[in-house]
Formats: C-alpha cells, sequence, structure tokens
C-alpha cells in the first residue's frame, strides 16, 4: 500500500505541475514576445546586436533552433502563409515562432539578452525586479516540466537546477534543489499572472489523498501554505 501511494502521488503530481506549468509557459513568451516587438521590432530574434551569446549558447545555435523549429512546423496553416507569401525576412515574425519553439527556447533567450533593461521589464511582468532571479525561475520551469513530461520521479529528487532565493519578496530556498522550491516559484508566477489556478489546492488535495507519503520528501514542510510566495 506504501508502495502504490508513492507511485500514484508521483503521478499525479507531475500531471498537475505540466498543467501549472503549461499556463505559466504561455504567458512568459506572451509577455516576452510583445515586448521585445515593440521594442526590437517583430524579427528582434534576428539582430544580433540585443544579445549577448555565450560559448554555451550562441547565436548558431540559438537562429538553428528557430530555423528548424520553424521547418518543422511549417505545415501549420499560420506559419505556411508565411512562408509561401514572404521570403524576407526569411523567418516568420515573433508571433508566429512564438507558437512553434519550445519554452526552453525561450529560456535560453531571456538569458543571453544583452541590455539590463530588456531582462527587468521582462521579469517586472511577473512581479520579479531581480533580472537573475527571474532567469533561475524560468531555467528551473523547463528542468522540472521537462522531468514531469518524461515520467521522472519528483518524490525524492535533487533537481539539477537550483532555483535563485528572492529575499526582497522574504522567499529563501533552505533546499534549492527541492520540489518545494520549484511548487513555490510556480506558485508565486502564476499568481503574479491574476489567472485562475489551483496550484496550491491541488497539491493540498493530492498529499490529503496519498497520507502515507510525507511531504517531507518533497521539501514541504508542515506550515508551507503559509510560506513566503504562497
Amino acid at each position: 500500500d506504501h508502495i502504490i501511494q508513492r507511485c500514484e502521488l508521483d503521478r499525479e503530481l507531475r500531471a498537475a505541475t505540466i498543467t501549472a506549468i503549461d499556463r505559466l509557459e504561455v504567458a512568459i513568451r506572451t509577455a516576452m514576445a510583445n515586448y521585445l516587438s515593440l521594442a526590437h521590432g517583430p524579427h528582434w530574434f534576428l539582430d544580433t546586436r540585443i544579445f549577448k551569446p555565450t560559448t554555451r549558447w550562441g547565436m548558431g545555435r540559438f537562429i538553428k533552433k528557430i530555423e528548424d523549429e520553424v521547418d518543422r512546423a511549417k505545415g501549420k496553416l499560420f506559419v505556411g502563409h508565411y512562408l509561401d507569401h514572404y521570403d524576407d525576412p526569411y523567418l516568420p515574425p515573433s508571433w508566429v515562432i512564438s507558437e512553434c519553439v519550445t519554452f526552453g527556447l525561450w529560456s535560453h533567450t531571456y538569458a543571453i539578452l544583452r541590455d539590463p533593461n530588456d531582462r527587468r521589464a521582462i521579469a517586472k511582468k511577473f512581479g520579479v525586479d531581480q533580472a537573475e532571479v527571474f532567469e533561475s525561475w524560468i531555467h528551473t520551469l523547463t528542468v522540472v516540466r521537462n522531468i514531469a513530461a518524461h515520467h521522472g520521479q519528483l518524490l525524492r529528487v535533487r533537481l539539477g537546477v537550483s532555483p535563485m532565493s528572492y529575499k526582497t519578496r522574504g522567499i529563501r530556498f533552505a533546499q534549492q534543489k527541492s520540489f518545494f522550491s520549484a511548487a513555490t516559484v510556480i506558485q508565486y508566477l502564476l499568481n503574479q499572472t491574476t489567472l485562475p489556478h489551483n496550484w496550491s489546492s491541488d497539491l493540498q488535495g493530492i498529499f490529503a489523498k496519498y497520507p502515507l507519503v510525507p511531504i517531507t520528501d518533497l521539501g514541504f514542510t508542515p506550515n508551507w501554505k503559509t510560506s513566503p510566495g504562497w
């Protein structure tokens, strides 16, 4: 019974996590695409001046990733329409690209933005006034989403990424690599979108359904519902 409860909690937790992050993915990519299009034009991703590439994520890799995703999506009506009617610029505008590329690419895009003003303006749309914190948070979301989407275990797992504490709002992570840290990031960002969501209540329901599984295995404390960020 104990083993079954652990497996079932993990399964339901993965499903709830994907649902919550999917909503954030749409909000974040929309905010970034809108801001960068207004600030730098609809083909901002082709303007190398607004980026500061790194050895880990260079412009060649960045553009190639977009080209590949657009090619895979060329069967979609809105992508095919652009490719059939325009050849300069050779890639569709930002609002089309947004529907093609992965959340991971948006995370990498934010990380290599050159202008601190661009980074801060986007982060502030989600109630975060420190760009480095927001960068670590959206990176965390992509990692957790990939774990959940590929049926990875969340119980007793140390994440391969550490979301930074946001001390301005009293959010401090004692166990940065725990699922609780990621869950707090999800809750805080969802609240900033003002969109309806049930993340906290979904978690409470899952925990109550499987009482044999200690929530400490996920990094949660007994008073987690009153922790900063929730």
